[in-house]
């Protein structure tokens, strides 16, 4: 049976220093610090880095160092020291290996299909050929500067379609 003081106070002290322990409880340095990386596109000192993932400095930067060796982060030369941020090309075969994971071939072509149709729709409202002809037209203040960044999003996102596809033909044995 629960006390009602239980029910009322279900926790003592720092609700944040719960959720670190119990978060450092069901997971490894190693998962701590991969999930820090995974999360900072702004280059960090190990020190920091440790810090977020409840490790030591030394621990962090160990996991770090050999992270950087594999490529899923990169290594920042800094005045004092090196800082480490989330690898660009890992950050996309996440996003690649999510797509084919969750959409079937012919969803992905779909969704090809549909992202080439919207970007044809940019390029005949502008009258240009990629979003840098179109930045280069633009005055000061136009209305139309949102459609720089939503074309070149639209751009990447069918690269990323595009490799996500192209793995339902990859076969890696040559079978």
């Amino acid at each position: 049976m629960t006390d009602a003081t239980e029910l009322t106070h279900p926790w003592e002290g720092d609700i944040n220093e719960a959720v670190i322990e119990e978060w450092k409880a069901d997971t490894t340095a190693f998962e701590r610090i991969t999930s820090v990386v995974d999360t900072t596109s702004e280059p960090a000192y190990a020190a920091a880095i440790a810090d977020r993932a409840a490790v030591s400095e030394p621990t962090a930067r160990r996991h770090l160092q050999s992270l950087a060796e594999v490529g899923r982060v990169t290594a920042v030369a800094a005045e004092q020291g090196t800082k480490y941020k989330r690898s660009p090309d890992s950050l996309a075969l996440r996003r690649i290996s999510a797509l084919h994971q969750r959409y079937s071939k012919p969803e992905l072509q779909k969704g090809i299909e549909d992202l080439r149709q919207k970007l044809q729709a940019l390029r005949e409202k502008h009258d240009v050929n990629d979003p840098d002809d179109l930045a280069t037209t633009l005055e000061a203040g136009s209305d139309d500067w949102p459609d720089v960044s939503r074309w070149r999003s639209l751009e990447e996102n069918l690269e990323i379609a595009k490799a996500a596809l192209s793995l339902y033909d990859f076969d890696p044995d040559d079978a």
